[in-house]
């Protein structure tokens, strides 16, 4: 869903994604999902951090379908058990939790217990973080065509996409649906809530060029941008700006902004565009989901 919020500036509601909580994690996961029933898989592996919007979508959907989860967490259970939003949701979901000490440790964790589920006799599925898969890839490639849509029916074209940028697998599929859809005049850039731009430029990139090849779409070799002007330290961090934004959102806009996603690209796109004098262009803001993150900030 397409609404206004200026002028010039529109937004991309996936935060009301109607499955699996929402937000874009929801909608990797529906993708996602097409594929375990196809391997009829019936115990899922994967891993995030302590409120891990795709975490919290593998554990619902695991919860809805029957089948085992086992969530991968880096960090500790006391501090976990006391957290509400996306943790509160993967501790009432039923699934099994593991917790590492050091991020190095969270592949050989994921191993293990994909051999135990093996040695028990399941079918299990391995879900790289973040729905960082050619699937999730899918679900957006797909989704510009009802931008498309949007678009022709209202005679309106955005000159810009801003998102939030964590493992980059939103963007890419963003871009190379695009691609797909032939929109070619429109510019995408991310906002990164956790890498700096030279690694998580290559990520999109990479991986947008692997989406192009994997689903026979033209590639136009379209420029990867993810801006690291605004991680205000790294992932979950926030200055009194932002967190300012964030309380009123609701009031401003009508829809929740948290702090270390949504509202750190919604943070990061109005400076941009005033910045470089974009006010008189035609802006998206995809908003990628969050309210449990900010439920629990």
């Amino acid at each position: 869903m397409i609404e206004k919020i200026t002028d010039n500036i529109k937004i991309f509601r996936d935060d009301l994604y109607p499955f699996l909580g929402g937000g874009n994690k929801g909608r990797k996961m529906d993708y996602i999902a097409k594929d375990i029933f196809l391997q009829k898989a019936n115990a899922l592996v994967t891993t995030g951090g302590f409120q891990s919007n795709h975490c919290r979508a593998v554990a619902v959907f695991a919860a809805q379908h029957n089948r085992k989860c086992t969530l991968v967490l880096h960090g500790s259970k006391e501090e976990f058990e006391k957290q509400s939003g996306n943790a509160k949701i993967m501790r009432l979901s039923g699934a099994e939790i593991v917790f590492v000490d050091e991020s190095n440790q969270i592949g050989s964790t994921m191993d293990n217990a994909i051999a135990q589920y093996n040695d028990q006799g399941f079918v299990p599925y391995y879900i790289w973080g973040g729905g960082h898969t050619l699937e999730g890839g899918l679900a957006y490639i797909d989704v510009i065509e009802e931008l498309k849509e949007y678009c022709m029916e209202n005679n309106w074209m955005p000159d810009y996409i801003f998102h939030a940028s964590g493992t980059g697998s939103t963007q890419s599929g963003i871009m190379a649906g695009l691609d797909k859809f032939s929109l070619a005049n429109t510019k995408v850039i991310g906002i990164s809530v956790a890498r700096k731009s030279e690694q998580a430029t290559k990520i999109v990139d990479g991986f947008y060029k692997e989406l192009c090849s994997h689903y026979n779409i033209t590639c136009s070799n379209r420029q990867s941008v993810v801006l690291d002007d605004y991680l205000m330290g790294g992932y979950g961090c926030y200055n009194d700006d932002l967190k300012r934004l964030s309380l009123n959102a609701i009031k401003e806009y009508g829809f929740t902004l948290d702090t270390c996603y949504a509202g750190k690209a919604f943070y990061g796109m109005l400076d941009y565009i005033k910045q470089n004098k974009l006010e008189d262009k035609n802006v998206l803001f995809w908003h990628t989901g969050g309210i449990f993150n900010f439920l629990a900030e």
